[in-house]
């Protein structure tokens, strides 16, 4: 029976993946769910070299938009695969879990869920599951309200929500503010984020958020994603004065929640921010 929301389709580089019918969107189009979630959020955040130091302390991720369940798996995968790895603790926030459901009753045609079938029927049941030192759970509804009562500080941020134009609330300043009032200071080792966006308002509204700014690699048609940190020194590649000049050129300076009264000070809010003052 065919779903009336999601079906299985192949993207133009020969990979499965999920069509939505109702916004026509192929997710992580054309590279698919698999390559998308190695490369930018594992690969990028040295999971694999993260897990193998502080062996007595638990890594927290926090997966937000845990949709098809890639980025959680790549992760699990990793965990699995690096013997003697510190214990990891992933936090799913999702709020609608349909996706999830329909991408598990097609598990045979991911091979990326291969092992972890039973893992995700005992998050959708429970809400939790749990294997050795590895640690998931699953926090469903909306993730507005759910990350201010949040008890977990991640070291890692996957943030793959939709795209910001059918979820703007998602990519909001008040989102990231929220987000880094949960992060983790420098003496409690710092906070990364990762995301495929580049768009010029969603990178503005991480800043504003209060977090700092890093080019993050390629992925697909995108010739670069967005790596933040709540410690500059932390980014390997900060946005300097290149990407602050094409900042000053855009007709896209602001947030897209951003009333007009508000543009001016978010404007010189940006000016003024210490990542982009030359530094004597």
């Amino acid at each position: 029976m065919n779903h009336p929301l999601f079906e299985i389709v192949t993207t133009t580089l020969g990979v499965v993946s999920i069509r939505n019918k109702e916004l026509n969107e192929i997710m992580h189009n054309p590279v698919g769910p698999w390559a998308e979630a190695n490369a930018l959020y594992v690969t990028q955040s040295d999971l694999r070299e993260r897990l193998m130091k502080d062996l007595d302390t638990e890594l927290v991720i926090f997966d937000v938009g845990l949709g098809a369940a890639a980025n959680a798996l790549a992760a699990l995968h990793c965990a699995k695969e690096t013997p003697g790895a510190r214990p990891l603790r992933i936090v799913s926030f999702e709020r609608e879990l349909e996706l999830l459901r329909y991408a598990l009753k097609h598990a045979a045609q991911f091979a990326h869920f291969a092992g972890f079938t039973e893992a995700i029927e005992t998050l959708l049941d429970k809400g939790e599951w749990s294997e050795g030192k590895i640690s998931w759970e699953l926090r469903h509804g909306d993730f507005r309200k759910l990350i201010e009562n949040e008890k977990y500080k991640p070291h890692l941020i996957f943030f793959d929500p939709y795209s910001s134009k059918v979820n703007r609330e998602m990519w909001s300043v008040e989102c990231f503010k929220s987000l880094r009032a949960k992060s983790r200071e420098a003496a409690d080792g710092g906070t990364m984020l990762y995301t495929y966006s580049q768009a010029t308002p969603v990178r503005v509204a991480i800043l504003a958020g209060g977090f700092y700014l890093g080019h993050g690699h390629a992925s697909g048609p995108k010739e670069e994603t967005t790596i933040a940190a709540s410690v500059l020194s932390d980014l390997e590649k900060p946005m300097g004065a290149t990407w602050f000049g094409r900042w000053e050129r855009s007709h896209l300076q602001i947030p897209f929640e951003c009333a007009p009264e508000k543009a001016g000070p978010m404007r010189d809010f940006v000016r003024q921010h210490p990542q982009f003052r030359p530094r004597s």
